[in-house]
């Protein structure tokens, strides 16, 4: 049931509707008569507000906008290792809960995009086996595909370089997906919200990154050199 209190009281809806326009809309719930300036406001000016706010709610904006929990590297690293990703810290890593691989993927790419970390996905792919519906379920909700298409195209090149390909086979339908339905907005792989910093990876971004309407120095001898470490 709708309160009419709240339409008219709550702070964050009047940033949106004046008082007015919150008077007209409860008049015309209530099935009243509206006078032509009235009639005006309806069309003009509440109706394409709501309905912005209602695609912004359908896009869950503020969800993507929210500052999320702050993750440790520390929790990461522990996690890295548990699945065979060892990582070096200058100190004693506690223990930590282990999370699926799944969710470890789109945490490091979603809150914590360090490159060391960034540059494990490919192997921890090719080192354990993920749930290919789980991951792009996490994926869709995090709007993080086309970054973990880059990724797991990454661990196919790997795979092949090492001829380890059987191990990650069952990951090809997943990536043909991925790259069928590749998000059209260019994002960072990795930090930087800068505009001089993106115009510096527009320039010096490897293809095959930008071919997944992606932004990042990253590079496929890099990610060979990676895998000589931990795949030999």
């Amino acid at each position: 049931m709708l309160n009419f209190y709240t339409l008219r009281n709550d702070e964050s809806i009047q940033r949106i509707l004046g008082k007015v326009e919150i008077e007209t809309i409860i008049k015309k719930i209530n099935g009243r008569k509206l006078k032509q300036v009235e009639r005006n406001y309806l069309s003009r000016s509440i109706r394409p507000k709501l309905i912005g706010s209602a695609l912004l709610a359908q896009q869950e904006i503020l969800q993507k906008i929210q500052k999320p929990n702050k993750i440790k590297k520390d929790f990461i690293i522990f996690n890295l290792n548990f699945y065979g990703y060892e990582v070096i810290s200058l100190h004693p890593i506690s223990k930590y809960k282990k999370i699926p691989l799944e969710h470890l993927i789109c945490i490091i790419i979603s809150q914590l995009p360090e490159a060391r970390f960034i540059e494990s996905i490919p192997i921890l792919l090719i080192k354990n086996k993920v749930d290919p519906y789980l991951l792009l379920e996490i994926s869709i909700k995090n709007g993080v595909k086309n970054q973990i298409g880059y990724l797991l195209d990454t661990s196919f090149i790997i795979a092949e370089h090492f001829r380890l390909f059987k191990k990650i086979s069952y990951l090809r339908s997943l990536l043909g997906y991925y790259r069928e339905n590749k998000n059209k907005e260019r994002q960072i792989l990795g930090y930087g919200d800068d505009l001089e910093y993106e115009r510096f990876l527009e320039k010096t971004s490897p293809k095959r990154i930008k071919e997944w309407n992606l932004l990042g120095r990253y590079f496929d001898k890099d990610f060979i050199a990676i895998g000589e470490r931990y795949l030999r």
